[in-house]
């Protein structure tokens, strides 16, 4: 690619340009990146207005970038002209996207692509949909919460990756690494806030999946019609869509009769029981015993199979997939270390943590033990969503252990207080317990069961945000080193 190729194709956008004379327009440039640390000699550098960006640009000079593209106000690093020619323009989103087209639209072409989005499930269902299509033979890559992931189930490490829908030009890297591997599929989650910056928008999907719709990030979308609004941005971006019929907000994109539900009289309807699924497509009726429990997983494994089905697929085949696929880790995830048996389940959502504890309520009840869950209170994610999660534990549990996670730079005990002051009224001191951290969290979990018990354990399971510090934490592993002391 050379400099004046790239110039040209944004021209409409440069709001002003240091050009001059001794530029050389012919040089080529190799690469283009929004993060200096992975810049190259001769790399374009996308520098988005921040109240970094004048660190990030003296960072990304000492690679040496050919050009530097920013949104920041013309002539802002005008000291630094004589270093580097430096693009001023009007709408960073704009110009990402169309150099990703410019830099990548060869890779880009070779792949098709699935995108999910819901404010809940949609980590399991692209698995889902990426372990149907591989059981099918296909080469299929999964991109989301969880990382990023190729056919076999590894997870591929990228220098820079941003957790669940990467930035425009960390996506764009993804999707040339899988293109020349040669591979049919990326299925990705799709979030709203992604949507809202139009970190796809170069992307054509061959199907957007849109599964259910509930309050959340409304700290950054403040309203629920402008999270609603992003949400919808897929329908744009997609060929056609598979919407749940029962969620009244995405009945506006329905633009046919193939479409899913559990109520309504739709092509796809279907219903879970404790160990099975039922299925009807048109008038045909099927019934799918996955390997694995969890009804909130059952809903997106039917979900997974209704979107195959609708991009064509043969209906026996998908249903004999789905017969042998697992779920992600961590989601509902059964496992039993010496005499006390536990169920892990990523649910961090208020509805997702109701529906976690009601199915792990039935499973107790199938099994024939107490339960015991665990469920926590994120402080990065503030104080109303710690409200609205108390308030949908579902009443009379066995035991409910309270726990502070991912605190940030809260008090964990202010959110240990509001936990406790929004719970329903049939919990108290006699079946409630607190704990300042995840892993107290855990250890009261355990010394308050017997063999006679079912732990559940919600919230995130990852490194732990704490006072400006990452600190290193996995459930399982720290369950089998507590155990074995």
């Amino acid at each position: 690619m050379k400099v004046f190729e790239v110039i040209e194709a944004i021209k409409e956008n440069i709001a002003k340009h240091n050009l001059s004379e001794s530029v050389r327009m012919q040089d080529e440039v190799r690469g283009i990146t929004s993060m200096y640390q992975d810049l190259c000699a001769g790399d374009v550098f996308m520098l988005k207005a921040s109240g970094n960006s004048g660190k990030y640009l003296e960072a990304a000079l000492e690679y040496a970038p050919g050009l530097i593209i920013t949104d920041f106000k013309a002539d802002a690093f005008k000291a630094f002209h004589n270093q580097v020619d430096i693009i001023y323009i009007r709408n960073y989103n704009d110009v990402s996207i169309r150099m990703v087209e410019l830099f990548y639209g060869k890779h880009m072409n070779q792949l098709k692509y699935i995108a999910v989005t819901g404010t809940n499930g949609k980590t399991t269902t692209s698995h889902f949909i990426g372990r149907l299509l591989s059981e099918l033979g296909l080469k299929v890559a999964t991109v989301g919460t969880l990382g990023i992931f190729d056919h076999t189930y590894e997870k591929v490490v990228f220098t820079h990756s941003t957790p669940t829908t990467p930035m425009h030009f960390e996506f764009a890297e993804v999707i040339k690494y899988f293109a020349l591997r040669d591979y049919d599929y990326i299925v990705y989650e799709a979030t709203s806030i992604a949507l809202d910056q139009r970190r796809t928008d170069f992307i054509s999907n061959e199907i957007g999946v849109f599964n259910n719709f509930s309050p959340e990030h409304l700290d950054y979308h403040k309203t629920m019609e402008n999270y609603l609004a992003s949400k919808l941005k897929l329908a744009s971006l997609s060929e056609q869509c598979l919407v749940n019929a029962d969620v009244p907000e995405y009945r506006s994109i329905m633009d046919d009769s193939y479409h899913f539900s559990k109520h309504q009289d739709t092509y796809y309807r279907f219903r879970t029981d404790i160990d099975h699924i039922d299925l009807r497509v048109g008038a045909a009726h099927y019934t799918v015993k996955p390997r694995f429990l969890g009804g909130h997983n059952y809903i997106n494994l039917a979900t997974s199979i209704f979107t195959l089905l609708k991009l064509g697929y043969d209906v026996d085949a998908v249903i004999d997939a789905s017969r042998k696929i697992s779920p992600p880790v961590h989601r509902f995830e059964l496992f039993s270390k010496n005499t006390y048996d536990f169920i892990l389940d990523f649910a961090h959502t208020p509805i997702a943590i109701n529906e976690s504890i009601i199915n792990a309520m039935k499973y107790a009840e199938k099994v024939d033990k107490k339960l015991i869950v665990m469920v926590t209170g994120i402080g990065l994610r503030g104080y109303e969503k710690i409200r609205m999660t108390m308030e949908m534990v579902p009443e009379n549990l066995h035991r409910l252990v309270l726990a502070a996670e991912q605190v940030g730079y809260e008090d964990e005990y202010e959110i240990l207080k509001m936990m406790q002051s929004s719970l329903p009224e049939s919990y108290d001191e006699t079946n409630t317990i607190t704990a300042i951290s995840r892993q107290e969290g855990i250890v009261q979990a355990i010394n308050h069961a017997d063999d006679a018990s079912v732990i559940l354990l919600t919230g995130i399971n990852e490194p732990q945000h704490y006072r400006g510090e990452l600190l290193a934490h996995d459930d399982k592993a720290f369950i089998f080193s507590y155990l074995d002391k």
